[in-house]
């Protein structure tokens, strides 16, 4: 059973979980990190919440201001001036700290647009100079009809304009296709999330990380 099964990987390896929103991420990584000896698993939904809301105003030494209150949309200037790109950074850190640790880093993100970009190249790399690592990266996809299907069933406000017409749904596959072509020139592992995750499909990911 895939709760029962655990493997090692011989040395620290930076995961990249990538996928568009409701490509199955969270279904396919989190028994990845579950599974695997020292691994550190780094949601970017989680340190999104961490930074989209506002402490109530009133004295610092008030702790009752950092009680979760008003929470910032992701479609706000601050959102995209101060949140996005700093998550990603705080996300990129703490991988590096890991590996440091000699641990395995699995950040949980969407990545696609950013790969699209030259992210790795731009950013990744540069920032991880000087460490003895290896770079994976798991690809979460599933066919265009069914993450819809996903994002409607799992009605959440931040997905709400992406599907709000044909219009926007095409605009979301132009920029970010479930499949990026610019993924081939890094070593990656397509995971269709179509069907639940087997223990054999967790073989063969072990294997890839460990080549």
């Amino acid at each position: 059973m895939i709760a029962n099964f655990r493997f090692a990987l011989d040395k620290p390896t930076l995961i990249l979980g990538a996928g568009i929103a409701s490509s199955g991420k969270s279904t396919v990584f989190r028994p990845i990190a579950a599974a695997l000896f020292d691994s550190v698993y780094v949601e970017k939904d989680l340190i999104n919440d961490a930074f989209l809301w506002m402490p109530k105003s009133g004295e610092r030494r008030d702790m009752s201001r950092y009680l979760v209150s008003e929470r910032i949309s992701n479609q706000s200037p601050i959102y995209r001036d101060h949140i996005w790109l700093q998550s990603y950074h705080c996300m990129l850190m703490l991988a590096r700290q890991a590996l440091e640790l000699g641990k395995h880093p699995i950040l949980e993100g969407n990545y696609v647009k950013e790969i699209r970009w030259g992210y790795i190249e731009k950013v990744l790399l540069p920032q991880l100079a000087g460490i003895n690592y290896k770079l994976k990266i798991l690809l979460a996809h599933a066919p265009a009809d069914l993450i819809r299907e996903r994002i409607i069933k799992r009605d959440e406000g931040r997905d709400k304009k992406v599907i709000s017409s044909d219009e926007e749904w095409q605009r979301l596959l132009a920029e970010q296709p479930p499949i990026p072509p610019e993924i081939e020139k890094y070593p990656h592992m397509k995971i269709d999330t179509s069907e639940a995750l087997s223990l054999q499909a967790l073989f063969e990911i072990m294997r890839f990380l460990a080549d």
